[in-house]
C-alpha cells in the first residue's frame, strides 16, 4: 500500500468490525481474546500504526509521559528513566526524555517544550531547590506532575524519593562499624534538596564542630569534582580512616585518585557512596553504596501521577527507605 493503513484496513484483514478493532487496538480488554489475536496479527501483516495525533485530538491524550533530568550523564538519573519507561511499556505508553543540561532555565524550556507536545503529564528530577519552582508550579496547573529524588517545596506537586538522611545514617554506622573514626564527607553544595539532606544528615552524626577529622568538601555531582576532591585530601595530610561520598560519580574520582596515588582501600580509608549505580559495581575495588529502590519507585510515580492533576489540593509525599549495598571498598561484607 502507498497509502497509511488504517483501523478500518485492519479490521478488514482481521474479519471483524471496525469497532472491535477500535477497541482492542485502544487496549480495551473486553473483547474476546481469539477476536483480539485476530486484530493483532493483522496489525502486524499491514504494518499498522497508530495515528498518534489524530487519537490525542479525539482523546486528548496521546499516551506519552515526558520526562525531565537534570544531566543524563548522571547513571542514576538514567536507571531511573529505564524503570519509568518499563513501567509505561506495561500499558503500551511511552516517555519524552529532556536533558535540563543542569540549568534551571533549560529546564523551563524543557518542560514548555513538553506541554506543547501534549504530554500526559511530567516527571521531572528538579535540576534546584529554588529556581525550579516556577516552572514546576506554572506546569502543574496544566497537566499533573511528579518531582523525583529532589523536592522543591514551593513547586506544590506530589513527590517520589528516598530518606536520604537514613541513607547517610548507614553509611556512617558502617564505616564506624569498620574501624572508621575520622570521616570526610565529599558531596555537592547545598543546591538540591539531596544535596540538603545528606550534609545534614552528616553534620548531625559526626558534629558540627571544626575538628580536623571532619571534612567537608563540597562541589558537584559529577567525576570531576571526585577527582578534585580526592587531590585535596591528599594534599592536606594524613588521610581520613572513611570517605563518605554522596553519590557514586563522585566516588568514582576519589576512588581514582586514591589508587593512582598508590593508598589502598579499603586498607588505607575505606569509601561509602550513595546511589548504587552501574559504575560502582564496576571500579576496582567495587563500591559500597546505598541502593534507592527505583523500580518500586518508578511504579509508584506512574500511578500518583495517573491519579493526579492540575485540580488536585494537597500535594503527596512518598519517602522510600534505601538500604546499604557492602562491596569491596569497605572490606566486602
Amino acid at each position: 500500500m502507498n497509502r497509511r493503513v488504517t483501523v478500518r484496513d485492519v479490521a478488514a484483514e482481521a474479519g471483524v468490525s471496525q469497532a472491535t478493532a477500535s477497541r482492542v487496538l485502544a487496549g480495551n480488554e473486553s473483547v474476546d481474546p481469539a477476536l483480539a489475536r485476530k486484530v493483532h496479527e493483522a496489525t502486524r501483516k499491514l504494518g499498522y500504526t497508530a495515528n498518534v495525533m489524530a487519537r490525542a485530538l479525539r482523546t486528548q491524550h496521546t499516551g506519552t509521559i515526558g520526562v525531565v533530568v537534570p544531566s543524563i550523564s548522571n547513571p542514576y538519573f538514567i536507571s531511573v528513566v529505564e524503570a519509568l519507561e518499563g513501567v509505561l511499556a506495561e500499558t503500551q505508553r511511552s516517555l519524552i526524555l529532556c536533558d535540563a543540561r543542569d540549568s534551571a532555565a533549560v529546564e523551563a524550556d524543557r518542560i514548555a517544550l513538553l506541554l506543547g507536545r501534549m504530554v500526559d503529564g511530567l516527571i521531572v528530577i528538579p535540576v534546584s531547590a529554588t529556581e525550579s519552582a516556577t516552572a514546576l508550579r506554572s506546569a502543574s496547573a496544566q497537566r499533573p506532575v511528579l518531582q523525583f529524588d529532589r523536592y522543591v517545596e514551593q513547586a506544590g506537586t506530589d513527590f517520589i524519593g528516598t530518606d536520604n538522611r537514613d541513607g547517610l545514617r548507614q553509611m556512617v554506622e558502617h564505616v564506624r562499624s569498620r574501624g572508621g573514626e575520622t570521616l570526610a564527607y565529599v558531596g555537592s553544595r547545598a543546591t538540591t534538596s539531596t544535596a540538603v539532606e545528606r550534609l545534614d544528615a552528616f553534620r548531625s552524626l559526626v558534629g558540627t564542630s571544626a575538628r580536623p577529622e571532619h571534612w567537608e568538601l563540597l562541589g558537584e555531582y559529577n567525576v570531576d569534582w571526585g577527582l578534585e576532591a580526592g587531590r585535596r585530601l591528599l594534599d592536606g595530610g594524613p588521610l581520613p580512616d572513611a570517605i563518605v561520598c554522596s553519590a557514586d560519580l563522585i566516588a568514582v574520582g576519589v576512588l581514582t585518585v586514591l589508587k593512582d596515588a598508590g593508598v589502598r582501600v579499603p586498607d588505607d580509608v575505606k569509601v561509602v557512596s550513595y546511589d548504587d549505580s552501574m559504575m560502582g559495581r564496576i571500579t576496582s575495588p567495587t563500591l559500597t553504596s546505598v541502593r534507592q529502590p527505583v523500580e518500586a519507585m518508578a511504579r509508584e510515580a506512574i500511578r500518583l501521577l495517573d491519579h493526579g492533576g492540575p485540580s488536585q489540593d494537597a500535594p503527596r509525599k512518598c519517602v522510600f527507605t534505601p538500604r546499604l549495598i557492602v562491596r569491596e571498598s569497605t572490606g566486602g561484607t
